[in-house]
């Protein structure tokens, strides 16, 4: 049996919910499946038109961008063919060649001329370091110098400059072998280049590669060279697919290149989604919804009485309960008199007998050293006393936590080995230890944590009175809290007792046994210090309590 502490808020709240739903599903479904009949007639004219009017977008934009791409390789081509560029070229040659292709187009980033062994001699652009770099192992160098093609549209990668980019590159052949230009266009100018094309506005648009992974996208739908959720099928070349992506069902448009081993895909726009929620749509969503308002608004009065009604019915039964605590106090008051009783009669015989035994007519004075049992029997009392007035103070002052770096550990054997050594010996009581070695110092109170330890121990001790059994400690680490499970073989305790076992006052031992204060102070500090205690139980099979406390309690607020 698990034991949840919460507040009655949550009960009538939780109460309020649930009445809210079902006169919500008896009166309100109706109106609701209507409108959902019509919205969903409604959408799968609205559905296939989207389908059409996404495909027409991908194709014209497909077509755009393969004249753009043909384009620039026309450029590049156009200064390596001229008869007049120089063989090698110089970096002065390749400045001007580079400005010449940005006065064309500024999605060219820089230019760069490669020998026919794949070193680049020259070079422009903001990354000089790249020339005098051997491109002979780059795919993309191989595939053009190997293959029948004399140019190639490489996918975006990062290579040597580590930054996202894709070549345009186009060879000739010379008398000392083949030679290559290459240019590198940026893939946020083409972008930009898409986006202000027809129908941009309305669509977010993006570019895969073959193997699907994105080439050219919106920062709201993913990165660069990231997987993208959708590949369209290469057959047809041109087309629109229905998808779910994120768990919401979405319709793109797609178009495969020409030029280069791309699909370009568009995806309606959530501002142009929204548009769609126009005329005859709108009109029977409004209507639905002032009904399902009106019936909503009737639904949270009726809810909202009901709810009054059964917490003035709770009230009343929370008075007798009320009533039947305060009882329960003058009980304790009773117990705890007789727990005071009992060490100060003690204290009353032995000084009594110390009296007798330093009065003169009585016979020889006594020695200073025979007094000394006395003394210490005074003593043992006193600290009795001591021990039941603190933990009632315990329950009625809240002391400041003074916060240290503590190992968990050496508190718990110091409670075990220290404080109840001598008892658990004398009980019989067999404890075992099961310590996690992945826990580091806690920053808590080292005091009052030893205080939660010692008193889950006695309540473990005081349950196998009758029948000695084993107590065992475990810890275990979970995230940034450690768990102290402390279960015993005892007596265990009932379903009635579990919902009281926290309360102040509460005890299932005999009178003048227990103050029923040691398990709710223990729920205070362990609260105080930003972490959570609970039990479990069933009786005849003993009871387990956990502690979860955080490895930082000051950076849990406490």
């Amino acid at each position: 049996m698990n034991l949840t502490w919460g507040t009655s808020a949550d009960y009538y709240r939780d109460l309020r919910r649930k009445t809210i739903l079902r006169l919500s599903a008896i009166y309100l479904s109706p109106v609701i499946l209507l409108t959902a009949y019509f919205v969903l007639q409604y959408g799968a004219f609205i559905s296939e038109t989207e389908r059409l009017h996404l495909r027409a977008i991908a194709e014209s934009q497909a077509n755009t961008l393969d004249l753009f791409m043909t384009e620039r390789r026309v450029n590049l081509s156009n200064v390596i063919d001229n008869p007049k560029f120089p063989i090698p070229p110089t970096s002065s040659n390749m400045q001007d060649y580079l400005t010449e292709l940005r006065r064309i187009s500024e999605a060219f980033v820089d230019i760069g001329f490669f020998d026919s062994s794949g070193v680049q001699v020259a070079y422009s652009g903001p990354f000089p370091s790249l020339e005098k770099k051997s491109y002979s192992g780059e795919k993309w160098y191989s595939d053009l110098t190997k293959g029948e093609s004399s140019t190639i549209v490489t996918d975006i990668y990062l290579g040597f400059r580590q930054k996202p980019h894709f070549t345009i590159a186009v060879s000739r052949v010379t008398y000392s072998g083949v030679v290559v230009l290459r240019a590198t266009l940026d893939p946020e100018r083409l972008y930009e280049y898409i986006s202000s094309l027809n129908g941009a506005q309305e669509v977010v648009t993006s570019i895969l590669n073959h193997l699907g992974d994105f080439q050219l996208v919106a920062s709201s739908v993913g990165r660069p060279l990231e997987a993208s959720p959708v590949l369209p099928p290469q057959d047809p070349r041109q087309g629109a697919e229905q998808t779910r992506i994120n768990g919401s069902l979405s319709v793109y448009g797609y178009s495969w290149l020409r030029t280069v081993d791309w699909v370009l895909i568009v995806q309606q726009s959530a501002a142009k989604q929204s548009g769609l929620l126009s005329g005859f749509r709108f009109r029977v969503i409004s209507v639905a919804a002032v009904l399902v308002l009106a019936g909503f608004f009737v639904i949270v009065n009726r809810s909202r009485k009901r709810v009054e009604l059964q917490r003035d019915s709770d009230s009343s039964r929370a008075q007798l309960s009320h009533a039947a605590k305060l009882a329960s106090v003058g009980e304790l008051a009773a117990g705890i008199a007789h727990e005071i009783n009992n060490p100060l009669a003690s204290i009353n015989e032995e000084a009594g007998l110390m009296k007798d035994l330093m009065d003169p007519s009585l016979g020889e004075p006594v020695k200073p050293e025979e007094l000394k049992h006395y003394l210490d029997s005074i003593q043992e009392s006193v600290f009795r006393c001591r021990d039941i007035t603190r933990k009632l103070l315990g329950f009625v002052r809240k002391t400041d936590i003074e916060l240290r770096h503590q190992n968990v550990h050496r508190l718990i054997d110091e409670v075990v080995d220290g404080l109840l050594g001598h008892e658990l010996s004398v009980s019989n009581i067999k404890i075992v230890r099961t310590y996690a070695t992945d826990i580091p110092e806690l920053l808590t109170d080292g005091n009052q944590l030893e205080q939660v330890i010692l008193n889950i121990l006695n309540n473990a001790i005081d349950a196998m009175e009758d029948n000695p059994g084993t107590i065992r400690i475990k810890t275990k680490r979970a995230g940034n809290y450690v768990m102290i499970a402390i279960s015993d073989t005892g007596k265990g305790m009932t379903l009635a007792q579990l919902e009281n076992i926290f309360m102040p006052f509460f005890t299932t031992k005999a009178v003048g046994k227990g103050t029923g204060l040691g398990l709710s102070v223990s729920y205070g500090i362990v609260r105080n210090l930003g972490g959570k205690i609970t039990v479990e139980s069933e009786p005849g099979k003993g009871s387990e309590f956990t502690a979860v406390i955080p490895l930082d309690s000051k950076s849990n607020g406490h």
